[in-house]
């Protein structure tokens, strides 16, 4: 457990005493996909630290629609979780684990201990919650502003980018998730897409035939 605790940006800010007190509480819990581990009905747990897998923070509306603002990747931490423990925070959000996860919790009346005495600790924490900030008014403004073609061929061209393969192994409600749409809409943009000759849809994904036309697609 200490080694993993060192993967805590905070951590080695912390005293000797504040060191003893997180390795005792601290633990490492593993959720399935689609557990929810923050939102309006459910405690917040604490801050978290993903060791493997993602967890995504979102809005939902009244109809039901989730409006995902950011993800949490492995070896990132996330404040909403604790968000409870800031006073200035407040984040009416949901988030979710998105791929099975193990992740690394500082029990949130600790970390709200750290944050009141600690200095270094307070400072991680809200500048995280800025980074957050400004990571979820660029989604905003990229849903409000930016067309569903752009915002669906820059998330496939970043997909490829970041597996250096043509297919994207993504149901059409995993893509919608993406982009902040809902399935049947990016179904008729991806067939929209397939008579352009830049993708072919597959069962379980796609494959780009033309990363050129996907390119300016996104410009």
């Amino acid at each position: 457990m200490t080694e993993l605790l060192k993967s805590l940006p905070y951590f080695d800010d912390l005293s000797d005493q504040e060191k003893e007190r997180v390795a005792a509480a601290a633990y490492i819990r593993h959720y399935e996909a689609g557990t929810q581990i923050y939102g309006p009905c459910v405690e917040c747990v604490g801050m978290i630290h993903i060791l493997r897998g993602e967890t995504r923070a979102y809005l939902l509306s009244d109809e039901g629609r989730k409006v995902t603002l950011f993800r949490v990747t492995e070896n990132d931490n996330c404040v909403i979780s604790a968000s409870c423990v800031l006073s200035h925070l407040r984040f009416e959000a949901h988030m979710e684990v998105t791929k099975p996860s193990d992740i690394l919790i500082v029990p949130v009346s600790l970390f709200g201990e750290l944050c009141a005495r600690n200095v270094h600790v307070r400072c991680f924490a809200y500048e995280l919650a800025t980074r957050r900030f400004s990571s979820v008014v660029a989604v905003m403004e990229q849903t409000l502003f930016s067309p569903l073609d752009k915002r669906l061929a820059g998330f496939l061209l970043s997909a490829c980018r970041e597996t250096g393969c043509p297919e994207v192994r993504m149901t059409q409600e995993e893509l919608a998730a993406r982009v902040n749409s809902v399935r049947e809409t990016v179904g008729r943009m991806l067939k929209r897409f397939a008579a352009d000759g830049i993708i072919r849809i597959r069962r379980g994904g796609l494959l780009v035939l033309d990363m050129e036309k996907l390119e300016k697609t996104a410009v």
